[in-house]
């Protein structure tokens, strides 16, 4: 009897360890298929854009060669941008401007209000451009939230497709 349990235990833990096995792999496949269309982030210099923020003031990405830069582009319409921005504001309270300059760059909206109201419901503490059809081509985006971190010379470090939690942004701006 003992021999029989022993045995049990043995293929329970086996069938754990397959099905935790099975979960990475999706997983991992899924984030791979999310990515495979966007742009490389692969030492690739990022592409230069001048914006307009709800503030009026004007951000040309360029100009912040010499720190990091974490762009966060959303739509206002998305949930999961809404979830996600909040982490945003965290990860400001940590970083300073400084060492991190986070930007959100509005895009698939028909009205700056849609922008203004989603800014405002979440408090948020960065600076929102409004994008352009130019930026989801030029970066490519496929889906909402994207992120891109870009090193102090001005290349794509990395990228993710939806949403990240403030530890996740954290590890990926350090």
């Amino acid at each position: 009897m003992m021999k029989i349990i022993k045995q049990w235990r043995k293929d329970k833990y086996n069938v754990l360890l397959m099905d935790v096995i099975l979960v990475m792999l999706v997983l991992v496949s899924f984030s791979w298929w999310q990515n495979k269309d966007s742009l490389s982030a692969e030492g690739q210099i990022a592409p230069d854009f001048t914006l307009t923020a709800l503030d009026q003031s004007v951000y040309q990405l360029s100009r912040y060669r010499g720190r990091e830069v974490l762009v966060y582009f959303f739509a206002p319409w998305c949930s999961i941008c809404r979830l996600s921005a909040d982490n945003l504001n965290n990860l400001r309270a940590v970083r300073s401007d400084d060492n991190l300059m986070i930007m959100m760059v509005a895009l698939s909206y028909e009205h700056v209000d849609e922008v203004r109201t989603f800014v405002d419901d979440l408090n948020l503490q960065v600076p929102v451009l409004l994008g352009t059809k130019q930026q989801l081509t030029d970066y490519q985006i496929i889906g909402f939230p994207t992120y891109y971190v870009i090193d102090s010379q001005g290349k794509l470090q990395s990228k993710s497709i939806g949403y990240s939690t403030e530890l996740g942004m954290r590890v990926r701006t350090w």
